[in-house]
C-alpha cells in the first residue's frame, strides 16, 4: 500500500498544483496528516501561532473527471502525538467574553483524551478537512463549499464514506486537520487538534453528478450545505435531503419532508467563520428501509 507523508502539506487548493501522488480508482492509501497547529505543543508558541489548517495532497485519482465523484472510505483514523486546543481570538461563539488566546495541551492515553484537569473523554477521531480541488484557488482552512473543505464533521470517523464532486481532472483530493475529539459547533474555536495516520480507499464514481458533499456514517446518511448565513444554509441542507429522497429513493415530496422531520437532524459543524458548514442527517434506521 502506498503511503503519503505529512511533508506534502498544502495551504491552498489550486487547479494548477501538480499532484504529489497518483493512485488508481479503488486503491488504498495511508495518509499521514498534520494537526492544525503543525505539531506545536508549547503553549507560548501556540499562542503566537496563526491557525493555517494544512492539508496533505493533492492526490490524483486516475480516471476522475468533472461530473464524477470521489468515494473516500475511511478505513481507520489513528490519532497520535497528543492533542491541543486553543481558544482563538476572534473566533468561537463567545469571542467578546473570551478575547484572549488560551492554549490547552492534552495527552492521549488508553483510548482517552486527557485534559490537564484530569477529565477524560473517549477518543472519537474524525477528519476535519477533506476536499477535492475546485476550479479556483481556495484555502484549506476555515471555508467549505461544494468541494468539501473544512467541514469539521465529527461523524466522519472510521467506517464512514464521504462522496465529493470532481471539478478538475484527477479530482486532486486533499485531507487533514484531524480531531481526536470535537463537538458540534466547535464552540470555543477548535477541536482537540491532532496529527494522524489515516487509511483510506478512494474510488471514482463515474457520472454520479452530485453537486455537493454526501456522507454515509455508521449511524446516518448526511448531506452537507454551506453559507455565510446559517438560516439559508440550513434550509438548503433540508432541501437537498428532500431532493435526494424524492429523486433517488422514489419518495413523494411530502412524505420525504415528513420523514426528515421525524428521523432527521439538522446540525452545525462549525460557525462564526467566513463560511459555515451545515449537515442534514437522516437516521440509517430509516434510510436502510428505503429501496
Amino acid at each position: 500500500m502506498k503511503r503519503l507523508g505529512r511533508e506534502n502539506l498544502i495551504y491552498f487548493l489550486e487547479p494548477d498544483t501538480p499532484p504529489v501522488i497518483t493512485i488508481d480508482s479503488g486503491e488504498e492509501l495511508m495518509v499521514e496528516t498534520w494537526d492544525a497547529f503543525e505539531g506545536i505543543r508549547d503553549p507560548k508558541l501556540l499562542e503566537a501561532k496563526s491557525l493555517k489548517g494544512p492539508a496533505i495532497g493533492p492526490i490524483h485519482v486516475n480516471g476522475a473527471e468533472p461530473g464524477d465523484a470521489l468515494r473516500v472510505e475511511f478505513i481507520s483514523i489513528v490519532p497520535k502525538e497528543g492533542a491541543a486546543h486553543m481558544v482563538m481570538p476572534g473566533r468561537g461563539f463567545l469571542e467578546e467574553e473570551f478575547p484572549d488566546a488560551y492554549p490547552t495541551v492534552m495527552t492521549l492515553e488508553g483510548g482517552n483524551l486527557v485534559l490537564p484537569s484530569g477529565i477524560k473523554l473517549p477518543l472519537v477521531p474524525s477528519m476535519g478537512v477533506v476536499a477535492t480541488t475546485p476550479t479556483y484557488k481556495q484555502s484549506t482552512a476555515s471555508d467549505s463549499g461544494p468541494y468539501g473543505g473544512d467541514i469539521d464533521m465529527k461523524e466522519l470517523v472510521a467506517g464512514s464514506t464521504l462522496f465529493l464532486p470532481v471539478f478538475v481532472p484527477g479530482g486532486m483530493l486533499a485531507l487533514g486537520d484531524c480531531h481526536a475529539v470535537v463537538g458540534d459547533g466547535a464552540v470555543a474555536g477548535t477541536g482537540a487538534e491532532c496529527s494522524s495516520d489515516t487509511h483510506i480507499r478512494v474510488t471514482v464514481e463515474k457520472g454520479m453528478g452530485i453537486t455537493g458533499p454526501r456522507a454515509i456514517t455508521p449511524d446516518y446518511f448526511v448531506v452537507l450545505s454551506h453559507g455565510e448565513e446559517l438560516g439559508p444554509a440550513m434550509k438548503q441542507a433540508v432541501h437537498d435531503m428532500v431532493e435526494f429522497l424524492v429523486a433517488e429513493k422514489g419518495m413523494a415530496p411530502y412524505d420525504a419532508y415528513t420523514l426528515c422531520s421525524l428521523a432527521g437532524d439538522i446540525r452545525v459543524s462549525r460557525t462564526f467563520r467566513p463560511i459555515s458548514p451545515v449537515k442534514m442527517m437522516l437516521s440509517r434506521v430509516a434510510l436502510d428501509q428505503l429501496a
